[in-house]
């Protein structure tokens, strides 16, 4: 009996000094507490390439856990180069949010904006830029790869961009030759001529300094969705993307990003 009261009176003890010490936290305690639960945390992701939609996927889900599940909606698009390759995906510590469009005849481009984390809520905020129609159906899709550490609800916000009337394609008088030589990793350079046509072709000559023949392909080219940047067209070669500037045209990576570093500003062809 003396041991029943004595627990009770412990308990009772704990209860007042528990009770005691969240009464004298200060509002501005409290108040920065519930900031913190709602605070807006910045998420590390990657973009997944060289991955396509299935034909006959007509929805897809925002969040997928396994390799299983990915390959039931994605295809590997292997291109020929060192960075052909899709981008691995390791599912056992990583899962996949992947958004897309309806299929259709318009030039449609997806871009990551943000990934953040309130609370429980993951939001993936992500560009969709319209352009002019083209004359094949496709269906883009982008994929991005999270680490399984971040849980959440996950949210998906496409946010529509009008691309700009003003730019390179319909402002620039971008049409003629342009010529340099490119950075080469195992010989002087390459040099380097490409003739962009207004009917929308293309020939490009290309030579090996120091040795090799000269060699040319031509091949038509399409705009991206913002009229800034094409990409030459040619079943035998990995994508050829060039930014379209005020008397150059800038060549850029197989994922259409500029390319950095010391020798970025060597990737410059100049019209003649």
């Amino acid at each position: 009996m003396r041991t029943l009261k004595f627990l009770g009176t412990l308990l009772l003890v704990i209860s007042l000094l528990v009770g005691c010490n969240f009464n004298n936290k200060k509002p501005e305690e409290v108040k920065e507490e519930a900031n913190e639960m709602n605070e807006s945390k910045a998420v590390i992701y990657k973009v997944a390439s060289r991955y396509f939609i299935k034909n006959d996927v007509t929805k897809l889900p925002s969040k997928i856990n396994s390799r299983e599940e990915f390959e039931k909606y994605f295809g590997a698009g292997t291109v020929m180069g060192e960075d052909g390759k899709p981008t691995p995906i390791n599912f056992e510590k990583e899962y996949v949010i992947a958004v897309t469009v309806e299929a259709g005849n318009k030039l449609i481009e997806l871009q990551p904006i943000s990934l953040t984390k309130t609370g429980e809520e993951i939001n993936f905020d992500y560009s969709v830029t319209e352009g002019g129609e083209t004359s094949y159906t496709s269906r883009p899709a982008l994929v991005i790869i999270v680490s399984k550490k971040i849980e959440g609800n996950i949210n998906v916000n496409p946010i529509k961009v009008v691309a700009d009337e003003h730019n390179a394609k319909n402002s620039l008088d971008w049409n003629g030759e342009y010529e340099g030589v490119l950075p080469c990793a195992d010989c002087e350079g390459i040099k380097t001529t490409i003739q962009l046509n207004d009917n929308g072709t293309y020939v490009m000559t290309t030579k090996y300094l120091g040795e090799g023949q000269e060699e040319t392909v031509e091949g038509s080219f399409e705009w991206d969705a913002t009229g800034t940047v094409v990409t030459l067209i040619n079943d035998d070669e990995e994508p050829y993307k060039l930014k379209v500037i005020e008397g150059a045209i800038q060549k850029l990576d197989i994922e259409g990003k500029e390319i950095t570093g010391e020798l970025a500003k060597l990737y410059f062809l100049q019209k003649k």
